[in-house]
């Protein structure tokens, strides 16, 4: 068998390079991402490709013929970033994988009914708003509110910025999936709340909070306004308000009154 000569081997490189020239022409004509001189784009600078040694391109050949592969698909980010098909698909599985935590997690307690308020008498009245309804009201409303459970926008890939982005997402998604990333947030949220009830110096919110289980927390905190009465209490006690944002004590008292009502109504939940 007569071996391939250098000069061979480098024009058959050149073919392959041809090749990937016009995958990365149509990436751009129909489906705008922009391949060419960014990371995705394998082609090398002839004249380097002609100093290279064997190994060196037995490497270069693998990239093209990857590159050229079927396989290799791309999808347009932001201003045509090139983000792998590959990558974007373990991206969309990693945020499906969230979601479906958030829903399990909620599930055995969404057709909870949420506490209007108390009667005359102080005992607790319930609303006909459950937690669902609350949750699904919010995503519409706000859907990027902080203090509520997490859970990714569905993004396209025009939302993302690049395969650097991407893969920062990705992770932390996954991150998100892990034990160690609950039992975090779960002393995270502890640590906040502990340290806005000190800055209150409310002697009955104080014993409130004390003594509740870890399910009764992650319902509190995941699932109803109790984060958001907390904050806006803090943020008024901390003076973090404009005088225009400022609002009145007779707002800011219904505020905790309200924060209290859900401590009382979280506590009857056998979690």
């Amino acid at each position: 068998m007569v071996s391939e000569s250098i000069s061979e081997r480098r024009a058959r490189l050149a073919k392959l390079a041809g090749n990937a020239a016009r995958k990365i022409a149509r990436n751009k004509r129909d489906k705008g991402v922009i391949i060419a001189g960014t990371d995705q784009d394998p082609r090398r600078d002839p004249t380097k490709v002609a100093k290279y040694n064997s190994r060196q391109l037995d490497a270069y050949e693998r990239q093209l013929r990857q590159f050229n592969s079927r396989t290799t698909q791309f999808e347009a980010g932001v201003r045509g970033a090139p983000l792998p098909r590959a990558k974007w698909l373990d991206y969309k599985k990693s945020e499906q994988a969230v979601r479906n935590k958030f829903e399990a997690d909620m599930a055995p307690h969404a057709n909870t009914k949420l506490p209007l308020g108390k009667d005359d008498k102080g005992r607790l009245v319930l609303s006909d708003e459950t937690i669902k309804n609350r949750q699904d009201k919010m995503r519409t409303k706000h859907p990027t509110a902080l203090n509520m459970a997490y859970v990714p926008p569905e993004r396209k890939p025009f939302n993302v910025k690049d395969l650097d982005s991407l893969t920062k997402l990705t992770k932390a998604n996954k991150k998100r999936m892990t034990a160690r990333w609950s039992q975090q947030e779960h002393k995270r949220a502890q640590k906040e709340l502990q340290q806005m009830v000190a800055v209150f110096e409310d002697e009955e919110l104080s014993n409130m909070v004390k003594g509740m289980t870890k399910g009764q927390f992650n319902v509190l905190w995941n699932f109803t306004r109790f984060a958001d009465n907390m904050s806006i209490t803090y943020h008024h006690y901390q003076k973090k308000y404009t005088p225009k944002q400022k609002m009145p004590q007779e707002l800011i008292d219904n505020e905790l009154n309200q924060a209290k009502t859900l401590i009382e109504w979280v506590k009857k939940m056998k979690l």
